[in-house]
């Protein structure tokens, strides 16, 4: 009888241990605890395709960077940015004018059109049909990525 009852206590004490993934996931859903538990929750903003010889990305930076790389689009850009989760932002600076996917593009953004000859940049929901045109303008707007899964730059 000894037996079986240090059996059931070291099953107990097993089971009411929380495991390193069982508590990030109640922290995911407690809302994010520590570093750590933001960390694991961040995303990555994607565009596909992305043209590396005349593009740039700039992934994991702050707020006050992310607002001073849109200010400073380069002429002949489509800059956006998008959140990743954890307080930190993607940006992109888009200069070829074919359609893009975009993944992870999730709650509010910004985006500034630099181009130039009138260009304008097109978000388009999930049946490519635009939601927002965006004429040159040397002010960046605050954009709603989640109903936006593509971008036609010009």
């Amino acid at each position: 009888m000894t037996a079986i009852v240090a059996a059931l206590v070291g099953l107990v004490s097993v089971f009411s241990m929380s495991t390193p993934t069982a508590q990030a996931a109640e922290a995911t859903r407690a809302g994010a605890s520590s570093a750590a538990d933001v960390r694991a929750t961040a995303w990555t903003p994607v565009i596909s395709p992305f043209y590396t010889d005349r593009e740039r990305r700039f992934p994991s930076v702050d707020t006050e960077e992310r607002n001073l790389l849109i200010d400073l689009c380069p002429s002949e850009r489509l800059c956006v940015a998008a959140g990743e989760g954890n307080g930190l932002h993607t940006v992109y600076y888009l200069y070829y004018c074919t359609e893009r996917s975009l993944t992870n593009f999730i709650g509010d953004g910004s985006a500034k059109n630099a181009q130039i000859d009138s260009a304008t940049a097109r978000l388009l929901n999930q049946n490519r049909v635009i939601r927002v045109s965006l004429d040159p303008d040397p002010d960046p707007v605050r954009i709603d990525w989640d109903p936006i899964y593509y971008i036609d730059p010009c």
